[in-house]
C-alpha cells in the first residue's frame, strides 16, 4: 500500500533564523488537517522553513533529473551545510524535528541543521516502538513506510509530489517525471527492475556507438597502412584484391545491419500498431454487443426481469436455461420475430406507443453506428496486420542477405590467411594483429547490441504491466482532476491519458510509456483553440495545473491522506483567481486525512480569507504560522512590524467575497 507523509508537527531548536515568540530559540508548530499558512515578508525565512521540512525527511540528497540516465546513480548528494551558511555561527547546535504520520504509524525525525546528519528517528504504532540512529536504517524504514521499493523513489515522491517549492519541479508537463513517479507508486515491485533494464539499454547503446566510432578510426588507419605497403608483388596484389572484396562484404554487412535495425524498429512499431488496433476492435465490439443487448432488452419491454433473463440467455448464447441444452432453432425463431417487428414472446404484431418506438429507433441508430465503427476498426486492424507481416518478412529477408554476405566474407578471410603465409613474417604479424583487433571490436559491437536487444525484450513486459496499473486508476484520476479543476479555471480543462512513444537509447526500439497531459480550451481566438503545452498557458494556469495534478495523485493514489507543501501559491494570481485558489486549497484540505502548508506573503485580496473559509474568524489565527512574530526581523520589519501585524489581523477578519 502506498502511504504519503502527513506532516503533524515541526520543531526548530536554536536556529538563529527562528528565535520564536519569546526569543528562547524554539519554534514549535502543531499541524492537523486543513490548510496552514506560513505568513511573512521577504527575507523572514518562509521558503527556508519549507525546505527545512523537505531536508528533515530526505536528508542531504536529491535525485538526478528525470529521464533515461544509463547505469549512473539516481541519488546525488547536496551541500550538507545548506542551512548552516544561512545564519551566523554555522548552526552548529541547531536541530530540526519533524513528526509525520503514515497511516497508523507515526515517524519522528531529528537532524542537525548544521550538517543535516541524522540524530535519531523514532517510529511508533499501536503496539510497537523503535528507535533508529543510522542513515541507512532510516532510509530503509521510510522506504517501507511509504510502500515503495527504493529510497530514491521516496525522494522522487517528496520532490515531485509532496513539495512544490521555489524551484517548481514540473510533473504534469514532464512526461519522464510522470513515468518515474508512476513506476515508483503503481508498480513498486517492478521499479528496481525497470530502472536496471533502462540503465542496461542506455549503457549498451552508448558502448556500441563508441566502439563503432573507434572501429571506424582503426579501419581507416589499417587501410592507409595497407595502401602504403602494397607493392607490385603478385602476392600482395592478390591480398589487396581479396581484402577489397572482404571490405566490400564488411561494408555491405554494416549497411545491412543498419537496414536490419531500422526494419526491426519498423516491425516493433507495426506490432505496437497491431496491438493497439486489437484493443480498438475489442472496445468497439464490446460497445456494439452492449448496444445489441440494449436493443434486445427493449424488445422485452414490459416483461419481468427474471423472464427477460431467460429469453436473453436463449437469444445471446442459444442455451435454454431451463434444461441447459443447446436450442439454436428456438433462438432463431425468437430472432426472426424480433427482426420482423413482432412480439418476441408470442409472435403477434407489436403495437408500441410513440415513446417506445422512438427509443427503439435511437437504439437501432446507435447499433448501426457502433457496427460501422466496429467494421472500421476491423479494417484498420487488417491493414495493421498486413503492415506487420510485410515488416516481418522484410526483417527475415535482411537476415538471409546478412547470412550470405557473412559466408562470402569468411571465404575471403580464409583466402587472405592462406596468401599471407607467403609474406615476410614481420609484416604478416603486424597486419594480423590489426585485423584481429578490428575483428574483436566488431564482436564487441555485436555483443552490446545483443545486450541492448535482450534488455529491450525484458523491459517491454514490465512496461506493459505498468501501463495496466496506470489504466486501472486512469478514470479516477481524470474524474478527480475535473472535480478540482472545474471550479478554478474559467476555461474547459481536462486531464487526458496520452501514452508517449520514445526510445530509451539513441538507437533500438520504441516503447509506449504511460503519461497524462492537459487539454485546455480557450475562446480567446476565433473558434476554439486547444492548448497542450506549458508555453501555451499563462504562468498562473501552469502552476495551478501542476498543483491540482499533485492534489489528484495524493487523493487517488494515497487514498486522500498526505500533505501538500506549496511555496508562494499567491504569486502569479490576479484579484479574481486569488479567491478561487484559496477555495481550491480549502476544499482539498477538508477531505480525508490531508493538509496543505502554504508559505505566502501578506497579500490583499481573497487568497488568505478564502483559504481559511472553513474556520470562524476567532479560529483563523490558530491556522497561521506568523513569522512576523517568530522569525528574526529584517531591518524594514523592525520599523513596520506593527503595521504588518495590524494588516494580518485585518485580513483574517475579512469574510471571503
Amino acid at each position: 500500500m502506498i502511504a504519503f507523509p502527513l506532516i503533524e508537527r515541526i520543531s526548530v531548536h536554536r536556529y538563529a533564523l527562528y528565535p520564536g515568540r519569546d526569543g528562547t530559540g524554539e519554534l514549535d508548530i502543531d499541524l492537523g488537517r486543513g490548510p496552514w499558512l506560513v505568513l511573512g515578508v521577504n527575507g523572514l525565512g518562509k521558503s527556508t522553513l519549507l525546505l527545512l521540512l523537505r531536508y528533515l525527511l530526505a536528508g542531504p540528497v536529491r535525485t538526478r533529473s528525470a529521464g533515461f540516465a544509463g547505469e549512473r546513480e539516481d541519488l546525488q548528494p547536496v551541500n550538507n551545510r545548506f542551512f548552516a551558511v544561512r545564519v551566523a555561527g554555522g548552526a552548529d547546535h541547531a536541530t530540526g524535528k519533524i513528526v509525520v504520520r503514515f497511516g497508523a504509524k507515526t515517524l519522528t525525525v531529528e537532524r542537525s541543521l548544521g550538517t543535516l546528519a541524522l540524530h535519531q528517528a523514532h517510529i511508533v504504532d499501536a503496539t510497537t516502538s523503535r528507535l533508529l540512529q543510522t542513515e541507512e536504517d532510516y532510509r530503509a524504514l521510510i522506504t517501507d513506510l511509504m510502500g515503495v521499493a527504493q529510497f530514491e523513489d521516496v525522494v522522487r515522491v517528496l520532490d515531485h509530489l509532496i513539495f512544490y517549492l521555489e524551484a517548481r519541479q514540473s510533473l504534469i508537463w514532464d512526461l519522464a517525471a510522470q513515468f518515474e513517479l508512476f513506476r515508483a507508486l503503481l508498480t513498486p515491485t517492478l521499479s528496481a527492475d525497470l530502472r536496471r533494464l533502462e540503465g542496461e539499454i542506455v549503457s549498451a547503446d552508448s558502448a556500441a556507438r563508441n566502439l563503432n566510432a573507434t572501429l571506424y578510426k582503426i579501419t581507416q588507419r589499417r587501410d592507409r597502412e595497407k595502401n602504403r605497403r602494397v607493392t607490385a608483388d603478385d602476392t600482395r596484389a592478390r591480398i589487396a584484391a581479396a581484402q577489397g572484396e572482404l571490405d566490400k562484404h564488411v561494408n555491405d554487412e554494416l549497411a545491412l545491419a543498419k537496414q536490419l535495425e531500422a526494419a526491426e524498429i519498423l516491425r516493433g512499431d507495426c506490432n505496437l500498431q497491431r496491438k493497439r488496433g486489437e484493443k480498438l476492435v475489442d472496445d468497439a465490439a464490446q460497445a456494439y454487443e452492449k448496444i445489441k443487448f440494449d436493443v434486445l432488452r427493449q424488445a422485452f419491454a414490459g416483461v419481468e426481469p427474471t423472464d427477460q433473463y431467460l429469453y436473453l440467455k436463449l437469444l445471446s448464447e442459444q442455451i435454454c436455461i431451463a434444461c441447459n441444452q443447446a436450442a439454436p432453432d428456438a433462438a432463431a425463431e425468437l430472432q426472426k420475430r424480433h427482426d420482423e417487428g413482432r412480439c418476441v414472446v408470442c409472435g403477434n404484431p407489436r403495437h408500441l406507443d410513440h415513446n417506445v418506438d422512438s427509443i427503439g429507433d435511437v437504439l437501432a441508430a446507435r447499433a448501426s453506428e457502433a457496427f460501422r465503427l466496429l467494421e472500421t476498426r476491423r479494417a484498420e486492424l487488417e491493414d495493421f496486420q498486413k503492415q506487420y507481416v510485410k515488416a516481418n518478412d522484410a526483417v527475415y529477408a535482411l537476415y538471409d542477405e546478412v547470412s550470405k554476405i557473412r559466408l562470402a566474407a569468411e571465404d575471403k578471410q580464409g583466402l587472405i590467411r592462406k596468401l599471407r603465409k607467403n609474406l615476410p613474417a614481420e609484416e604478416n604479424l603486424e597486419l594480423t594483429r590489426e585485423e584481429e583487433r578490428i575483428r574483436t571490436l566488431r564482436d564487441e559491437v555485436l555483443t552490446f547490441r545483443h545486450e541492448r536487444e535482450t534488455a529491450e525484450r525484458a523491459i517491454e513486459d514490465l512496461l506493459a504491466q505498468l501501463s495496466v496499473a496506470v489504466e486501472k486508476v486512469r478514470e479516477k484520476l481524470e474524474l478527480a482532476f475535473h472535480e478540482q479543476a472545474a471550479p478554478f479555471f474559467a476555461e474547459s480543462v481536462r486531464l487526458v491519458y496520452a501514452p508517449r512513444t520514445a526510445k530509451i537509447g539513441q538507437g533500438g526500439r520504441s516503447f509506449d510509456f504511460p503519461a497524462f497531459e492537459v487539454e485546455m480550451t480557450s475562446g480567446a481566438t476565433l473558434g476554439q483553440f486547444v492548448r497542450r503545452t506549458p508555453d501555451q498557458v499563462s504562468l498562473s494556469q501552469r502552476e495551478y495545473l501542476e498543483i491540482i495534478f499533485r492534489m489528484v495523485l495524493i487523493d487517488v493514489l494515497g487514498e486522500a491522506a498526505g500533505s501538500l507543501v506549496v511555496d508562494g501559491p499567491e504569486g502569479s494570481l490576479d484579484a479574481v483567481f486569488a479567491g478561487r485558489a484559496g477555495d481550491l486549497f480549502a476544499r482539498f484540505s477538508s477531505a480525508g486525512q490531508t493538509n496543505v502548508l502554504l508559505a505566502c506573503n501578506i497579500v490583499e485580496g481573497g487568497f488568505i480569507p478564502h483559504s481559511l473559509s472553513n474556520y470562524q474568524r476567532s479560529d483563523r489565527s490558530d491556522r497561521i504560522v506568523n513569522l512576523l512574530e517568530q522569525a528574526t526581523p529584517t531591518q524594514a520589519l523592525k520599523t513596520l512590524q506593527p503595521i504588518y501585524l495590524a494588516k494580518v489581523a485585518e485580513i483574517l477578519d475579512r469574510d471571503p467575497s
